[in-house]
């Protein structure tokens, strides 16, 4: 499997950028990113290299995720977590919920209701099913 068709980067972060949420916080962290040790994967526009690289594209539609430099997938709130830790100012946030498992369990049911409620979840989960045209949101 691979791991990133980046050889700087440590990471490959499997986000939705069109998602206007999703593309401003990715956007914000591609600031951090000064070493650029995250390599950012579109899934609309690069479909097909997140399937080549084991990615499921419903499944990373719903949930954030990251695949490490060993080629272990992370998903939700722990591909967060593994993501924040290449990045100044969220590295300490990182280790907090790593080191406090049961507020870590209470974020990430946070994340997961709040990726079923964000904007365009619906429309997203019938263009899945092929339900719309194009399979994007409009």
């Amino acid at each position: 499997m691979l791991t990133s068709l980046n050889p700087t980067a440590a990471i490959s972060v499997f986000f939705d950028n069109d998602c206007a949420i999703c593309r401003r916080e990715v956007a914000f962290c591609k600031t951090l990113d000064k070493d650029q040790c995250i390599y950012w994967i579109d899934l609309r526009s690069q479909r097909q290299l997140a399937a080549d690289m084991g990615v499921d594209f419903e499944a990373a539609m719903e949930l954030l995720h990251v695949l490490d430099a060993d080629g272990k997938m992370h998903i939700g709130l722990d591909a967060h977590l593994v993501m924040w830790s290449y990045l100044p100012g969220y590295r300490h946030l990182a280790r907090l919920l790593r080191k406090h498992p049961r507020l870590a369990i209470q974020c990430d049911r946070f994340y997961r209701l709040f990726t079923r409620l964000r904007p365009g979840a619906l429309k997203r989960s019938a263009c899945a099913t092929s339900l719309c045209e194009g399979g994007r949101d409009e």
